[in-house]
């Protein structure tokens, strides 16, 4: 018990310290804006008005998690809008990650060391450097809190299966699902540390003792895609082809191994590539059954290997990219609860396939040492980039290739600042990669009538207004680029235009009466 309180106050002080610099950061314009800075219902503060909201309203329209929307207006209540506070948050809730997960390895497998290491792994991997550094992924940390909360009330309920033990399991597990939707898999999982390291026998009874948690995965998931519909979400998903699709489900999988193994150029965004091979997505289906198939062969022999394999599969499979929205093909973020699975597969294979050396603790203490003082140097490197919008954006557009999202956010970032001439550069960058993206015309618009430059951005709104003729900002900037000529009864009719398309949309409205 002792050991187990150091190695758990250890690592908790291990992450406070990989990451104590976000203390000193600041609100990103990549979602903190919608989630916090802009929300005015998370402004308020912790208020029954806002708790009501956060369990009755869904927001984004991509995901329904109250728990999140609750802990942001909490810190909101504490902090108000001083990001060092919220960003202290996020930290503290990876760290007890951090401890929750050795507890939980350690109880099911009885091995502390490993315990320890895989939990170390999962604090300081350079790929959570996003899902700490990020505030507005807090969705993502307390998802992760409540399923492994649910895991530790599991291995206990599976020691001694009684109805009063299954409770908090139920408990933890709802909680997970309001955190982020994305805990669906959590029942699977919960079958694969079935067959180990619990070693249960997996019969019907062990089915039948998870038919209520796969009811509540139906549901959530049912409503979180209810959701998406009603926000028209699902439109995002003919923007890449099916098939092209499904070639990049296999090649993220593959993809997010290398980011795993070589964390060096990772960013906050990666947009699909139209120009992958074909090759490329036969080969990385080839390799995710070959590696699936070897864990099933070896299966008595490294179940370790089978559950850790399948756990990365699986808990993976939601966010892969097969229901993908927009262009972001993968994302750090992601990789927070399935990385688990494969540190687990690492971390137990070496210890067991060492267990015959004489010289097995001083290799594994030293390989240890090296992999955990490496990804620590590496993820405090790669959390320093999201300080701030530009020096986040740069390491997007710097590290992918052909990322006209980056650019469009650096634009963005540069054009907060009042830097119009390096904001246009960026927006005219993500044209030239992709002439079809609207929202970069009329950003550009916008700064070139900062410029004074209302006859060049004219084009830029015209040329907005035909790739997207539901856009009332392309007309508004049209109106406003003909009032700055002179033009001002046409202009109205661009005014109208806009509220024709959106009638809601208030710039227009204080120019037509």
């Amino acid at each position: 018990m002792t050991r187990a309180i150091v190695i758990s106050a250890a690592l908790f002080l291990l992450t406070l310290g990989v990451f104590s610099q976000v203390r000193t950061f600041d609100f990103v314009n990549y979602d903190d804006n919608i989630f916090i800075t802009q929300n005015p219902y998370v402004q308020e503060g912790l208020t029954k008005k806002g708790v009501l909201w956060a369990f009755t309203t869904p927001y984004t329209g991509t995901a329904v998690m109250p728990l999140a929307w609750l802990s942001h207006m909490l810190d909101i209540t504490l902090y108000g809008l001083s990001p060092g506070g919220h960003h202290i948050t996020n930290l503290l809730i990876h760290a007890l990650n951090t401890v929750l997960l050795f507890m939980v390895l350690n109880l099911m497998t009885g091995a502390p060391w490993v315990s320890a290491f895989t939990a170390a792994l999962l604090s300081v991997h350079p790929l959570q450097a996003e899902p700490v550094a990020w505030i507005s992924e807090r969705k993502g940390l307390l998802c992760a809190f409540f399923w492994l909360s649910t895991m530790l009330s599991y291995v206990y309920y599976a020691r001694r299966p009684s109805v009063l033990r299954y409770l908090p399991v139920i408990c933890c597990f709802i909680a997970a699902l309001l955190a982020k939707p994305i805990a669906i898999t959590l029942p699977v999982a919960l079958l694969l540390v079935d067959y180990w390291p619990l070693n249960r026998k997996i019969d019907k009874n062990i089915l039948i003792e998870k038919v209520l948690l796969f009811l509540l995965s139906g549901a959530i998931g049912l409503y979180t895609y209810q959701v998406q519909r009603a926000w028209n979400v699902d439109a995002f998903f003919n923007v890449i082809p099916l098939t092209q699709r499904v070639a990049n489900v296999f090649i993220s999988y593959v993809m997010y191994l290398y980011h795993t193994l070589v964390p060096l150029s990772l960013s906050p965004i990666y947009v699909f590539q139209d120009s992958f091979s074909a090759l490329q997505g036969k080969l990385s289906f080839i390799a995710v059954i070959c590696i699936s198939a070897a864990s099933i062969v070896l299966i008595r022999r490294m179940p370790y290997f089978f559950t850790g394999w399948f756990w990365y599969l699986v808990v993976l499979s939601p966010v892969a990219g097969l229901a993908q929205v927009g262009y972001q093909s993968m994302a750090d973020r992601y990789m927070y609860l399935p990385l688990i699975g494969l540190s687990i597969a690492v971390a137990t294979g070496a210890s067991e396939g060492l267990k015959h050396l004489a010289a097995r603790k001083i290799i594994l203490s030293v390989g240890a040492a090296i992999i955990l003082i490496t990804s620590a140097y590496l993820t405090v490197r790669q959390t320093a980039f999201w300080r701030d919008d530009i020096s986040l954006f740069n390491r997007a557009a710097s590290v992918t290739k052909n990322n006209f999202i980056a650019y469009f956010n650096l634009g963005s970032a540069y054009l907060s600042l009042a830097d119009y001439d390096q904001a246009l550069r960026c927006y005219n960058k993500a044209i030239e990669i992709k002439p079809s993206y609207e929202r970069a015309y009329v950003n550009a618009g916008f700064v070139l009538l900062n410029k004074n430059m209302p006859r060049e951005a004219s084009q830029y709104f015209a040329r907005a207004s035909e790739l997207d003729p539901a856009d009332p900002a392309a007309y508004f900037g049209l109106g406003q680029a003909l009032i700055a000529v002179g033009s001002n009864a046409q202009a109205v009719e661009y005014f109208r235009k806009a509220l024709a398309v959106d009638p809601n949309y208030a710039p227009a409205k204080e120019f037509v009466r």
